[in-house]
């Protein structure tokens, strides 16, 4: 009789303490902290996540070159002398005429970066407010126009970085770049797109206007 009860509490005493020793505490119940796998550290289930917007945005400061500000106007110099992208007559008609022109600052030399999808960018004359673009309509003068923006890729460019200040500008339908046509430098040069030969005709500086 006296074994069976020293039996018995020897069973229960034990019992007890291995549920203090083995029992999850507090902490391992009622929190969720990091996890190391393989020694990585994993963050709790719930954490949340960067918004797609988010996302975007970064991709698109990146893609961009860095010095690039979306909220300055720039005059696209033409890196073949130092006339600039110019709309022909401060026309803000659809279909007008994009060339080389003297610099005079006037809003039918001035350009702002709108950004697309996928690092690229529209070209938005300010004084119309329509997009450069290389027309697709056959019947359509040769060289660069504007028109109102219709989210077609004949209408977006990347701004591929050649050095400091300047860049070269294509587009996303054809990947040919935006040049002043065959290198001339004379007011009223076409301003059209061709193969890219790395010409400085077919490069651009970007300079910001006060």
């Amino acid at each position: 009789m006296v074994g069976a009860v020293a039996l018995l509490l020897v069973t229960v005493i034990g019992g007890y303490v291995g549920g203090v020793v083995f029992a999850p505490s507090e902490r391992e119940l009622g929190q969720e902290d990091p996890q190391v796998t393989s020694g990585i550290l994993v963050e709790p289930p719930g954490k949340p996540e960067p918004s797609s917007e988010e996302n975007e945005e970064e991709e698109q400061e990146e893609a961009l070159p860095a010095w690039i500000d979306l909220e300055v106007t720039y005059v696209l110099q033409n890196a073949e002398g130092d006339r600039v992208l110019d709309v022909a007559g401060g026309s803000t008609e659809n279909g007008a005429h994009v060339h080389l022109w003297d610099r005079h600052d006037e809003e039918n030399q001035q350009w702002r970066f709108t950004p697309v999808d996928d690092g690229h960018v529209e070209i938005v004359g300010v004084g119309s407010d329509k997009v450069l673009e290389i027309p697709r309509d056959p019947e359509a003068e040769p060289g660069a126009a504007l028109l109102t923006r219709t989210g077609s890729p004949n209408q977006q460019w990347l701004v591929e970085e050649v050095e400091d200040g300047v860049v070269r500008l294509i587009n996303r339908e054809s990947s040919q770049v935006l040049e002043g046509e065959d290198g001339a430098e004379e007011n009223g040069t076409l301003v059209t797109q061709a193969q890219d030969e790395g010409r400085p005709h077919q490069q651009w500086r970007l300079l910001p206007l006060d």
